[in-house]
């Protein structure tokens, strides 16, 4: 019996350490899409592409009997009408724009001619580039870049642009010229040394005997050191349909040693966690944030009613810095399965906006060209700030201009911003859903409202352990409040002390909430500690209840969690500082203060050695400077890292 008891204390020993086992937290931005920013680019059209020129205009561009493009000078709130700069010839659709700017301010639009039939010899499948060096006022006369032969299934297809530190401009496309005996087809990537007027003959990027690598999107690397390359790879062992995968090369060796074959290590699927074999990933594209991280986005038979191509949604992904381990999956439409979002890509704009972009119609059908912003976030924050608890939007100030630190609900319909603020006492937070069918009977049962949850002990869980809290706020005015411990969640009625108002008009209801830090097992607010938060939007229809989360979040596991900040305010004395760190580097240098990380620096504060806020400044960066003209003797530098650890530097000026 000893033995047993022995064991059995053991056994749960083990069980309640596996249960409390903290897990690294995660990596990485999510992407939140704004509903407002949905416009309509261009009223027809396929194959839409977007940059954002020096001069800070956006240009767009696409396919419609011909390239047509348009510009917005708001950021795309708004777009001139559609001009057609390449028209098409008899029996010749040019098709499939890409655009890119130079260095030097040269715009390139490249295209693929496409004969229809009955094919001839003199109207061959093709590359083709226009010219603009007056920032898209006019265009040349095309360039030739390639052609290959003039029946479909030995053409060319898909041109997308490159251009190096060096100047060289890469034009990659899929290729089929080399292939006339059999269905293969591969990357392929011309080159250029004048600005795109002159292109040398194609070399092989990548292939896989048998099979069909298409639709290629380059980019560099953020250390530029190499070139990755998205492409549609339908040869993968077991799964017979295309995967989004990358395929790369050094910028040093530039595809000059031969290609990346099938088996090669250079070459695979971009996921993090593969999807199932029935899914395909099929005309990805790719591009990069300002400080690194990529962003991949593709068309999906996921949750739809049919595996054609024409049937698929939008999906984008948030992968590393290395173009690896994508994840936080997000449909930026979220179409139902009468809809589709095909041909799409996505651009990054102003200071890392993300702009997907796609063909949206009945499937089978064609459409019209619509663009939404998504805002990429690693870690949300509060502001000091005291409010009113009314559910009135008044001029209180909270954390975000409008409010709208986070904006949810694209899956569910019901547009949703949501921001923070905290004070001595209550830590803060409001909601504004918009939503036509406002559902709060009596009963509380599945109502409409807002789950919040909080892991304020950095608990970073696999499973609900203590330190970890759940509150949904319905639209009835009622709080239910649950407390995680040993795994599970349990119902709390102890919410007197919280603060909790709603304002439900016809259209949208407003939530507004204080939680005392007691509540959370806090005496005063844990200014030097990491969080996390996640928020569920809850919407309940007549026959149905949905929700919408954030990417990539498990209500149950913390670790999945955003990871989250409480700004310090300029009365706050800094009690310690950590002055032996090694990752952040000052040196002084002509009244400046010259900063180099290890790590990425969202954030710095410079506050007095009485604790007064001096500057602050949002920096997404590794390498910059501070000025030191302060009437001040020094300070404490406090950088917020891109990992959230939170460093500070005693510095004499």
């Amino acid at each position: 019996m000893k033995r047993i008891i022995v064991l059995l204390i053991s056994a749960l020993a083990i069980t309640a350490s596996v249960f409390c086992q903290r897990v690294t937290p995660y990596q990485g931005s999510r992407l939140f899409w704004d509903m407002s920013s949905q416009i309509t680019l261009f009223p027809s059209g396929g194959y839409a592409r977007m940059i954002e020129l020096q001069n800070g205009r956006l240009l767009a561009v696409a396919e419609s009997g011909g390239v047509w493009i348009a510009f917005s000078t708001n950021k795309g709130a708004s777009w001139t009408s559609p001009t057609r700069i390449v028209s098409n010839p008899d029996k010749i659709n040019n098709a499939v724009p890409d655009v890119i700017q130079l260095t030097d301010g040269t715009i390139l639009v490249g295209y693929n001619p496409r004969p229809s039939e009955p094919y001839t010899t003199d109207r061959r499948f093709g590359i083709r580039v226009v010219r603009s060096t007056d920032n898209g006022g006019t265009w040349s006369e095309p360039y030739f870049v390639f052609d290959a032969q003039y029946i479909s299934n030995n053409g060319c297809w898909e041109p997308c642009f490159l251009e190096l530190p060096s100047g060289e401009v890469q034009c990659y496309f899929a290729n089929e010229n080399e292939y006339t005996y059999n269905n293969d087809q591969n990357i392929s990537v011309c080159r250029s040394f004048d600005k795109g007027i002159t292109w040398s003959t194609p070399v092989t990027v990548c292939y896989r005997q048998g099979y069909r690598d298409g639709m290629p999107v380059p980019i560099l690397l953020h250390d530029k050191s190499e070139i990755a390359v998205i492409v549609e790879d339908n040869g993968w062992p077991g799964r017979g349909n295309f995967a989004a995968t990358i395929v790369r090369n050094t910028v040093e060796d530039n595809w000059t040693k031969g290609y990346v074959n099938g088996s090669s290590a250079n070459r695979s699927m971009i996921f993090e966690t593969i999807p199932a074999t029935n899914i395909y990933s099929a005309a990805p594209y790719l591009r990069k944030l300002p400080w690194g991280e990529t962003v991949a986005s593709y068309q999906s038979n996921e949750n739809r009613l049919s595996s054609d191509l024409q049937y698929a949604d939008m999906y984008v992904l948030v992968g590393d810095e290395r173009a690896k381990n994508f994840k936080a999956k997000s449909a930026p439409f979220a179409l139902g399965t009468d809809k589709h979002s095909i041909w799409n890509s996505v651009s990054v704009i102003d200071t890392g906006i993300v702009v997907a972009i796609g063909s949206i119609a009945e499937p089978n059908k064609s459409g019209e060209v619509v663009m939404i912003k998504g805002y990429p976030i690693r870690q949300a924050k509060a502001d000091y700030g005291t409010i009113t608890v009314d559910g009135l939007y008044t001029s209180e100030k909270w954390t975000t201009a409008n409010r709208s630190q986070l904006c949810m609900g694209q899956v569910i319909k019901n547009r949703t911003t949501i921001d923070f603020l905290y004070d001595d006492q209550y830590f803060y937070l409001t909601a504004r859903v918009l939503d036509k069918n406002i559902i709060n009977p009596d009963d509380g049962l599945d109502n409409d409202g807002v789950r919040f949850f909080i892991d304020a002990d950095d608990v970073s869980g696999s499973t609900p352990q203590a330190g970890m809290y759940s509150f949904f706020f319905d639209t009835n005015g009622k709080i239910l409040f649950r407390r995680a411990n040993d795994g599970a969640w349990s119902t709390d009625t102890n919410t007197s002390d919280i603060r909790y108002a709603v304002n439900v008009q016809s259209t949208y209801y407003i939530i507004e909430a204080g939680i005392p830090w007691s509540l959370l097992g806090k005496a005063t607010p844990p200014v030097e500690n990491r969080m996390a938060i996640a928020v569920e939007i809850v919407n309940k229809e007549q026959y149905r209840l949905t929700t919408e989360k954030i990417p990539e979040v498990n209500n149950s596991a913390s670790w999945t969690w955003l990871d989250f900040r409480l700004t310090p305010h300029q009365d706050l004395a800094i009690e310690s500082v950590k002055s032996d760190d090694s990752v952040v580097k000052i040196c002084k240098e002509e009244g400046r203060l010259l900063i180099s990380s290890q790590i990425p620096i969202k954030e710095f504060s410079l506050y007095s050695f009485d604790g007064k806020l001096l500057n602050k400044k949002n920096v997404d960066s590794q390498n910059f400077n501070i000025s030191t003209s302060y009437q001040h003797q020094g300070g404490i530098l406090n950088f917020l890292l891109a990992d959230g650890r939170i460093v500070k530097k005693k510095i004499f000026f």
